[in-house]
């Protein structure tokens, strides 16, 4: 993205907005910026910065962490007396929604569809059993066939009597739910990245769901702010995630009345480092793993911030950057799954 707009909403008054929304106290902020001093050297392009979201705190860190700080504050603020979500078995919202439960009290019910992911009680999975959630392994479901099994489970909570708040990946009521965390936690990292002697020129950022994408460009967008922001896809998205992230922002608009909407033309997102899907991790996602974990003794995981880092490294050895300019990669965790794809990190 890199259409500056002019401002139309102040800082101030944008984040009141914010403010003013429910919201419960899970994460450890603000997250570090770490200059990486050894990757820089090592790629011999711009230097890199690394935004530590992998260490929000709860449940060993990541993104999402943002975002169910928002959903949470809403589930409470409804009365929900329990919450119930799902995706794939290793899903790093999913742990970090299964914490969050038991931290603020809530019980937790996880459907996760294994067709064509590892069901491993390892990672993820295993950590979703300690913190106490009722887990659903669902064999040959996908995306679309948790949905529907999580239909029928909140339509069973309700009978019995229970107040389930449900956290959907369904599109586009994602927006809705998910993007106040990085509309918030772009000001974070903005009052940061002012503090340094040179802005870095560009952001880059893992894009999946697009929630954490959406919200760092939106915020860009609404504010005026001199950063360019690219998103690294690491799933085939239906429709395209250019049009994806701006249909995510136009509703974040609506829903929040911030001026924060982009058009597809506004979104910059590359989709050549996904390989051959979800889930399935890459040689080049492999090698950005060990890169920054030798250079830097910082971990990514393989099919997440693993191929986006791919893809920085990548842009970086094609010159796509120059020495003299700055670039921050937002570290949005996932660190739990190395351990249910130890066979791939050292193959």
């Amino acid at each position: 993205m890199s259409i500056r707009a002019r401002t139309t909403i102040t800082i101030d008054t944008y984040r009141a907005t914010l403010d003013a929304l429910p919201r419960a106290n899970l994460a450890h902020l603000p997250t570090p910026l770490d200059f990486c001093p050894r990757l820089t050297e090592q790629l011999g392009g711009p230097d890199i910065f690394i935004k530590r979201d992998d260490l929000t705190g709860l449940a060993l860190g990541g993104n999402k962490t943002r975002n169910l700080e928002f959903l949470f504050g809403e589930a409470i603020a409804q009365g929900a007396d329990c919450i119930i979500t799902g995706a794939y078995p290793q899903s790093n919202q999913c742990r970090q929604t299964a914490a969050a439960a038991a931290k603020l009290g809530l019980e937790c019910y996880l459907v996760l569809g294994a067709l064509r992911h590892r069901a491993v009680v390892q990672g993820n999975l295993l950590l979703n059993h300690l913190f106490g959630a009722h887990v659903e392994v669902a064999p040959e479901a996908d995306d679309v066939g948790v949905q529907s099994i999580i239909d029928e489970r909140v339509a069973e909570l309700q009978a019995a009597g229970r107040r389930p708040y449900r956290f959907t990946n369904k599109y586009p009521e994602l927006a809705v739910k998910s993007v106040a965390g990085y509309l918030n936690g772009m000001l974070e990292l903005h009052e940061q990245l002012e503090r340094l002697p040179e802005q870095p020129t560009t952001i880059m950022v893992t894009s999946g769901s697009g929630s954490t994408h959406t919200g760092i460009a939106a915020t860009v967008k609404a504010l005026g702010l001199p950063y360019h922001v690219t998103g690294i896809s690491i799933r085939p998205q239906n429709p395209p995630q250019r049009e994806r992230i701006a249909a995510l922002a136009q509703s974040a608009a609506t829903h929040y009345g911030i001026p924060c909407a982009l058009t597809p033309e506004e979104v910059d997102v590359r989709e050549e480092y996904y390989g051959k899907g979800h889930g399935v991790t890459t040689a080049a996602g492999r090698d950005a793993v060990h890169t920054v974990a030798r250079t830097e003794g910082i971990l990514l995981d393989l099919t997440y911030t693993g191929k986006a880092m791919s893809g920085l490294i990548d842009l970086v050895r094609k010159g796509t950057f120059g020495q003299d300019e700055r670039v921050v990669f937002v570290h949005t965790g996932g660190i739990p799954s190395l351990f249910a794809h130890a066979d791939e990190v050292l193959a």
